[in-house]
């Protein structure tokens, strides 16, 4: 009886895990989904993100169990005679050559590794084109006052728009996300009813710059695992220049360097800032 729950449990788990993963693979980045308050099958990307946590939890602990069930088994498996061990089968060999090439390939990022973590960026990438992307990280938490003065917005203006729009606000001092959740809107529909009673140069974070600063604050998902020579080619910057740039710097690179490990070396915030410096 034990055995069959163990066995089931892990089976159910498993096929659960498959589903919360390919909905995480496919969800938008964080700052997209909760600004524009995304949602699949009714759950939100923070839902499923607690759900595939708790079931990978239940099938660590279940698959344990598996394990100490059918110990015996699994060593059947790594026998060559009865009561002699081998680890020279290649079954052994395949099985942990393939789980070590997975593992180290993701992060020395060979295929089809790179494939798939690419085509994860793509799906990010459709999403921002498609929900937008928020003024700054979680902007959905900051006060409707930190809000508009982090954006360039007047505040009053603000205020005003949403009471106008029939909507309740009790104070300025309302995150973005609970206004919007009591006039049932999403953050985005929030930001987008506020600006058109503000003046059109106020909003300065949402002003177009060069194409290459607009790319990388609207879709600039997976900038800090690209190459710097991928950089360059996708925002068409001459690659010696960029190098040129950078040991001016004091920031000694090549081309394969991802642009995370350079804006860590550059004390930059985050892969996007690297913009301004190579396209000043």
């Amino acid at each position: 009886m034990f055995r069959k729950i163990t066995s089931l449990t892990s089976f159910f788990s498993f096929i659960a895990l498959i589903i919360t993963s390919i909905v995480l693979y496919v969800v938008p980045q964080g700052r997209v989904a909760y600004w524009a308050d995304w949602t699949m099958l009714g759950l939100s990307k923070e839902q499923w993100g607690d759900m595939h946590i708790c079931l990978g939890v239940l099938f660590l602990v279940i698959s344990i169990l598996h394990i100490w069930l059918n110990w015996k088994l699994i060593l059947a498996y790594l026998k060559k005679k009865a009561g002699e061990a081998n680890f020279t089968s290649p079954a052994f060999f395949v099985s942990l050559l393939l789980t070590l090439f997975v593992t180290f390939g993701t992060l020395a990022g060979l295929p089809p590794m790179e494939q798939v973590l690419e085509f994860c960026q793509y799906f990010q990438a459709q999403g921002e084109a498609k929900y937008g992307t928020p003024p700054y990280g979680h902007a959905e938490l900051s006060p409707l006052a930190i809000f508009c003065k982090r954006t360039g917005l007047d505040v009053e203006k603000a205020a005003a728009s949403i009471k106008k729009a029939g909507f309740e606000l009790e104070s300025t001092k309302e995150t973005i996300k609970s206004i919007a959740s009591k006039a049932g809107l999403t953050p985005k529909e929030l930001h987008e009813l506020i600006l058109k009673d503000q003046p059109q140069q106020n909003p300065v974070i949402n002003q177009p710059g060069s194409d290459l600063k607009q790319h990388s604050g609207q879709s600039g998902s997976g900038i800090g695992r690209m190459s710097l020579e991928k950089y360059c080619a996708e925002y068409n910057l001459d690659l010696n220049t960029a190098l040129g740039i950078l040991r001016e710097k004091g920031v000694v690179v090549d081309k394969n360097t991802p642009i995370k490990e350079i804006a860590g070396a550059l004390g930059l915030d985050s892969p996007r800032a690297i913009s301004s410096l190579l396209n000043p």
